[in-house]
């Protein structure tokens, strides 16, 4: 639900419930204000000069909505890690695709929708490229993209990969954690938001003791948006709209992570 006070947009937004819309009404009673609320819009429109009804906003209002939009993650650095890259292409699907083109992409359509809310990004690639140097080591390499985060000293850290298994019936979503309180919170608000958007199987938020999870100094997440072994799920992977989904869930999971 969004608040207009004579006609400017309130930062942020509340969740529609009787108990807040009573207390305006009472508070608009008392200040002598008039109140208007417009349920199809979920907007509450109040006008603090007089006791007249305000006016439903007119289409020039939408700038002003969206100039407070870009500002819900002001002062927000966000690390983003696509999984694998460069020398090491990650899992292969049953057609080919490579992992470490899947994880690029969702992290730098990620990246674009995480910057029009406001967000700084660090990435700890954007190009098809090793993290440390070419052929380093699986320590140097994940030693590099933890660097990259705690020296950026990062809100987030956010890497993102795809699930594979032998059998190519395995299919479905996984964010893990580390276990710390805002890692598991993070980690919930990802999942079921990937999960709901991507009509995946849901295989929840799982604790996992991985090395980018343990050393990075910010609430993190590794998320295995779908299997790329399974047949289907290496089409929505690849697909131009299954990839913006994905980004698009996991903003919405970091937008309400922070609770704007």
């Amino acid at each position: 639900m969004r608040i207009m006070i004579d006609g400017r947009y309130m930062p942020g937004n509340a969740r529609v419930n009787r108990d807040l819309l009573i207390t305006l009404r009472n508070m608009a009673k008392v200040l002598n204000w008039g109140i208007r609320y417009d349920a199809q819009r979920e907007l509450v429109l109040i006008n603090s000069k007089d006791s007249s009804m305000p006016r439903l906003p007119a289409d020039n209002h939408a700038d002003e909505r969206t100039e407070d939009e870009n500002a819900r993650l002001a002062g927000k650095v966000i690390c983003l890690d696509p999984g694998h890259g460069g020398s090491d292409p990650g899992a292969l699907g049953p057609t080919g695709t490579m992992e470490k083109d899947n994880t690029l992409v969702i992290a730098l359509l990620l990246k674009e929708k995480l910057e029009k809310s406001g967000a700084t990004v660090v990435m700890t690639r954007d190009t098809d490229a090793d993290v440390a140097y070419t052929d380093a080591t699986a320590n140097e390499e994940l030693g590099a993209r933890v660097e990259a985060a705690n020296q950026a000293e990062a809100d987030l850290f956010i890497s993102i990969h795809n699930d594979a298994f032998t059998s190519n019936t395995a299919s479905g979503t996984t964010t893990f954690h580390y276990g710390d309180k805002d890692s598991v919170n993070l980690a919930n608000l990802v999942q079921r938001s990937l999960a709901e958007k991507l009509g995946t199987k849901n295989r929840g938020a799982r604790f996992a003791s991985f090395y980018v999870l343990r050393y990075t100094n910010m609430p993190s997440v590794l998320i295995e948006v779908a299997f790329i072994s399974n047949v289907l799920e290496e089409m929505l992977l690849s697909s131009v709209d299954g990839r913006d989904n994905a980004a698009e869930s996991i903003c919405d999971g970091i937008l309400k992570y922070f609770k704007v």
